[in-house]
């Protein structure tokens, strides 16, 4: 289940997805900004732990164990709790103390717990369960017990939280729709038809307008949050997955897997919903990070092995950069200085200077590593899986 390695694990495949099966490597891949200091806590799925990493001596620290196959986490607002969803038959959450790096006791989640989102507040975790019939369920982060499962959908997967938290969307790949759940409440809403095998979700910054990436349907639907009603759906191309949002909120770039050995970028503007010339990257496209002055978007490439620079003035791409295999996940300091890339094979975290966009020493972490999260206090953290 999802233990592959290979460059060809991170195309999200929507024959697959729509078979049921679990996305691929990239669709837990986190995108995280880090502080100048502290630490970056990367999660290890076939190791079955979480490495973390100092971010001042990009030094790693001892193994955390986390679960036996960890495919995603969340970092509580105050930093002082990592939250690692271990994806397996039965479902768990480990809460990890960042003060100490000492796990507590795991959370049952339900079975193939999977994309999960904490609200702003800090005080609940959603967590997707892939298993039919699919719920969200929702944990108490005051005392880490979960609540009533809330039923979404068949095969939810992806789920992410409004900027005011009051609604968690959740996307169902079976079905082609995205469930809002009322945070205050706990209760789902009229399911929201989109496109099919919809994936990642991004909201805008001022929360009006939810963007989702249809996998089967080479589409985005742009879905309104005051009434949950779905847009237009826009055409992007091959599989979009992947979709980050600039800080003014006017464009969304969409990471599209168009094959194996070639793979785009989509710039939309959201002021009209009108798709750009997709810009050309490397082979299967992963996630993708926005520099903090918003200048530079970073792409995964995970057949390529590598990164791929792309100037925002210009949506030109700049020459790739060389990282480990199957890059799965990006974080980049707040100074815009340094880029960080975590990739499955050999199992490592690669610090990139973006001043020259030239890799430095790679730091060694445990099997697979496959998300990245930071305390908010030192960082902030984009869309979840997705």
């Amino acid at each position: 289940m999802r233990n592959h390695v290979t460059a060809a694990a991170l195309a999200v495949s929507a024959l697959t997805l729509m078979a049921g099966a679990m996305p691929a490597a990239s669709a837990t891949a986190r995108v995280t900004v880090a502080g100048s200091a502290g630490t970056l806590y990367v999660d290890n799925q076939i190791s079955g732990t979480v490495t973390p990493i100092s971010i001042a001596t990009n030094t790693p620290g001892r193994p955390i164990k986390a679960g036996n196959s960890p495919t995603n986490m969340e970092i509580t607002p105050d930093g002082k709790t990592v939250y690692v969803v271990d994806s397996g038959r039965f479902g768990t959450v480990t809460p990890i103390s960042t003060a100490t790096n000492t796990p507590g006791k795991p959370i049952k989640a339900g079975g193939n717990a999977y994309g999960a989102a904490i609200t702003p507040d800090g005080r609940t975790l959603y967590v997707a369960n892939a298993s039919t019939p699919g719920a969200v369920t929702p944990i108490s982060t005051a005392t880490n017990t979960p609540g009533k499962p809330i039923k979404v959908g068949n095969n939810p997967q992806f789920i992410t939280v409004t900027p005011n938290g009051k609604t968690a969307y959740s996307a169902d790949l079976d079905s082609g729709t995205v469930t809002p759940v009322s945070t205050a409440t706990n209760k789902a809403g009229k399911p929201i038809k989109v496109g099919n095998v919809p994936q990642w979700i991004t909201v805008t910054p001022n929360g009006k307008t939810a963007y989702v990436a249809n996998g089967g349907s080479g589409t985005v639907t742009p879905i309104s949050t005051a009434t949950n009603t779905p847009g237009k759906p826009i055409k992007v191309g091959s599989n979009p997955y992947a979709i980050v949002i600039t800080a003014n909120g006017k464009t969304a770039y969409v990471v599209c897997d168009s094959g194996r050995y070639a793979g785009t970028v989509v710039p939309i503007a959201t002021a009209t919903n009108t798709p750009g010339k997709p810009i050309k990257v490397g082979g299967e496209p992963g996630v993708s990070i926005l520099t903090p002055d918003g200048k530079t978007l970073y792409v995964t490439n995970g057949s390529s092995a590598s990164v791929t620079p792309i100037s925002t003035a210009t949506n030109k791409a700049g020459k790739a950069i060389k990282v480990g295999g199957a890059p799965s996940a990006i974080a980049i300091t707040t100074s815009g200085r340094t880029l960080y890339v975590a990739s499955q094979v050999p199992g490592t975290v690669t610090p990139i200077n973006t001043a020259t966009n030239t890799p430095g020493k790679p730091i060694r972490t445990g099997n697979t590593p496959w998300s990245i999260v930071c305390a908010p206090t030192v960082c902030r953290s984009s869309s979840t899986a997705g």
